[in-house]
């Protein structure tokens, strides 16, 4: 059996709505050093990652560690009536889990069983790249760059230098281009060395949409490599994508 208290209800809805832009199912696996998920596509191009350590939660016991894979839209329903400050407490039952939604103002409580198929916890590994840029942006900022570029073609160049970063798509005689700068609208830009890589961009508008909720995305790239986006969650947990370039 175990017992999880996470401390943000609205966390925990921008977690299930966002991968749920990829898959309906999700596997929670429940391990000694916390929960953490991971979906990797079938054409391997997306991966989503979840991590929430046990520093992160309010409670965690667990006798053993497993794993839950379990349908998305019973939760996001629920989560997506929530109002105000309110806690998630996660009990396993016989046939899944209870979710139960505890309002931190009036004490009131939602809840709702869930099916989900037992297993052992599952191991998915991420790409091991190091990125030579590294920039922050606010989310929503990022999705309608994506969204501008998405008017003119499929494909983005994303490309690294002097100090800046520039999106270009240049797709049946017509030519988009977006320059980002350390303030003009990034609010972080490290660039280790120069460096471009080509992504989809109906790939980049999933992981944009998902990730729009985040007011500091951490974006990294480099030439040739996986891009990594990653949002901040409450007390260190995270949710991030891996995005593979176009070669």
């Amino acid at each position: 059996m175990f017992r999880v208290i996470y401390p943000s209800s609205r966390d925990f809805y921008y977690i299930v709505s966002s991968i749920s832009k990829l898959t309906d199912n999700l596997v929670l696996n429940f391990t000694e050093d916390g929960i953490n998920s991971k979906y990797l596509t079938e054409d391997k191009v997306m991966m989503s990652v979840l991590e929430i350590g046990k520093d992160s939660l309010e409670e965690y016991s667990i006798d053993k560690p497993l794993s839950l894979q379990f349908n998305l839209g019973d939760l996001k329903k629920l989560l997506s009536k929530i109002k105000g400050r309110s806690t998630i407490e996660i009990i396993e039952t016989e046939s899944g889990m209870r979710i139960i939604i505890r309002d931190e103002k009036t004490g009131t409580k939602s809840s709702v069983n869930l099916s989900a198929e037992k297993g052992e916890p599952q191991v998915t590994k991420e790409p091991s790249v190091t990125h030579s840029v590294s920039m922050s942006i606010d989310g929503e900022v990022f999705r309608v760059l994506i969204d501008e570029s998405m008017q003119i073609g499929e494909e983005i160049e994303i490309k690294a230098e002097d100090e800046q970063v520039t999106f270009n798509v240049d797709e049946a005689g017509k030519r988009y281009v977006g320059i980002l700068r350390n303030g003009k609208p990034l609010t972080k830009l490290e660039i280790e060395n120069s460096g471009s890589s080509k992504y989809s961009l109906p790939v980049l508008e999933k992981v944009s949409s998902a990730l729009s909720f985040s007011k500091e995305l951490v974006i990294g790239f480099g030439t040739g490599i996986p891009m990594k986006l990653t949002a901040p969650l409450e007390k260190g947990a995270s949710l991030r994508f891996w995005v593979a370039p176009r070669l």
